[in-house]
């Protein structure tokens, strides 16, 4: 049971702005004003706002790390809107996180810095991510730090629906945060992977991605420990699986296999057939390589009959939030669940005819029914998680 939702994101705090920018189309990417991109292929990004901060600053404490702040605030509004009170959560509860660049960030911030002081080097333990979380939540069960590549955010709510169902927890904090790197910058320069102005997934002038940060929170719960409090479901997971096709450092295999073994579990679990998916949050970062792939791999797992999957990814309107990524589409699908509209592709100009088997969804979204929604995520190194969420008047319980 998907029971409370938290953002942090280029669209401002709170799932709320995330929605409001997604729902219709708003790209919320702009000049990179943290660091200097001179000698990069691209000077925009996603950042969470600088009208923000001061919202941050009154919410959560200082710390080295803008990621573990960012989990922080996103906790406090998932942990809020699922009607726990924050530090007596009841019942044996769990962290689980994910992220790609962890802490690492706040090396690259001392190296040009003067005023970053740093005590030791202790900030740099991945478990640091989680300082603030771990103030502001009791936490009497696991606490796991994820990183396992852009996937990552799938990966950690797999974990915690996991050890829900093997009764290790009966709540589960979990999703995945990220800080806007120089060293991302440089990295997928080098890759000739970043889009020179905006990324544009499906389309046929799509040339790049572009880096992101923020931060998203789901609270799972059993449902048993959900009705003993007299809690509300928001959404209910309905199946969730992690796969790897261990083909290329950067490059999924041709067929997707990966993509389509994740999909396949994610509909075992669930008891849903393909034809009643009715939206499909792509992973779709804009790369020349990778969307295609993606578009013939979910028509292989979900097949065009009786219609085309429908399609659309949120980076266009993000860029690629990276260890947060998975874990703000789930909430943004928590939100299409309840709100009977599917976001668009914000970019989208041109749609590739090589993605002619999906049904891609206009910049502007959709208004149509939302009962299940499948979402997908990609990791370099060949990861690959889903997640599938159902309405919370769903008959299948997770």
């Amino acid at each position: 049971m998907v029971t409370g939702i938290g953002a942090v994101s280029p669209a401002g705090t709170g799932s709320t702005a995330l929605w409001d920018a997604v729902s219709y189309g708003r790209v919320a990417t702009g000049p990179v004003t943290r660091f200097d991109t001179a000698g990069y292929a691209a000077s925009t990004a996603g950042e969470v706002p600088r009208s923000c901060m001061a919202e941050l600053d009154a919410a959560v404490p200082a710390h080295p790390s803008r990621a573990a702040r960012y989990l922080a605030l996103a906790t406090a509004e998932a942990v809020r809107s699922a009607a726990l009170v924050p530090g007596r959560v009841p019942g044996r509860t769990g962290v689980f996180a994910g992220t790609v660049m962890g802490t690492r960030p706040v090396l690259e911030r001392g190296l040009t810095e003067t005023s970053l002081t740093v005590a030791g080097t202790e900030w740099a333990e991945p478990e640091r991510l989680l300082d603030l979380v771990l103030e502001a939540v009791d936490v009497d069960g696991p606490v796991v730090v994820v990183a396992s590549g852009c996937s990552v955010g799938g990966d950690a709510i797999s974990r915690a629906a996991a050890a829900i169902a093997a009764g290790e927890v009966e709540v589960a904090v979990c999703g995945g945060a990220e800080e806007l790197s120089r060293e991302v910058f440089a990295m997928f320069t080098s890759l000739r992977a970043l889009a020179p102005d905006v990324a544009r997934p499906f389309d046929t002038d799509r040339r790049g991605m572009l880096p992101s940060e923020g931060a998203g929170v789901l609270v799972l719960e059993s449902a048993e420990h959900c009705a003993a409090r007299g809690g509300r479901a928001r959404a209910r997971l309905l199946g969730h699986a992690s796969a790897a096709d261990a083909y290329h450092p950067a490059r999924p295999r041709p067929g997707g296999d990966a993509v389509v073994e994740a999909l396949t579990t994610c509909l075992d679990q669930s008891g849903r057939t393909a034809g009643q998916v009715d939206w499909v949050c792509a992973h779709g970062t804009g790369t020349p390589a990778s969307d295609g792939i993606e578009a013939r791999a979910i028509t292989t797992a979900l097949g065009t009959v009786p219609r085309r999957p429908v399609v659309s990814s949120l980076k266009g309107s993000l860029g690629h939030t990276q260890g947060a990524a998975a874990a703000l589409e789930a909430v943004v699908a928590v939100k299409a669940l309840r709100a009977g509209r599917i976001p668009g592709n914000a970019t989208l100009r041109r749609p590739d005819p090589a993605c002619s088997g999906i049904d891609l969804v206009p910049p502007r979204g959709r208004t149509a029914p939302v009962a299940t929604v499948a979402s997908v995520a990609f990791g370099l190194g060949g990861g690959v998680s889903a997640l599938m969420l159902g309405s919370a008047e769903a008959d299948h319980a997770a």
